[in-house]
């Protein structure tokens, strides 16, 4: 397995892990997953205005390490 792909597993998982925090520990979060309908808001941009911090914090944990990664390949091929 490529270390690409395992950086990306292990992002997702630490995003799961984080998600399921904020869900657990904060009730507006909770409310308003709940009350989001699947296609409603497919970029999440409605839940960036409502949520700015914590969902600045889970698309870091998603994108951050998958991309440090492409910088990091880019910088050390060129």
């Amino acid at each position: 397995m490529s270390a690409q792909a395992l950086i990306l597993i292990a992002s997702i998982i630490a995003y799961t892990v984080v998600n399921a925090h904020f869900m657990r520990t904060d009730e507006t979060f909770r409310e308003q997953a709940y009350a989001r309908k699947f296609m409603e808001d497919p970029l999440g941009i409605k839940r960036f205005k409502q949520q700015p911090f914590k969902m600045s914090v889970l698309t870091a944990i998603l994108l951050g390490p998958v991309s440090l990664y492409f910088l990091f390949q880019t910088l050390s091929a060129g």
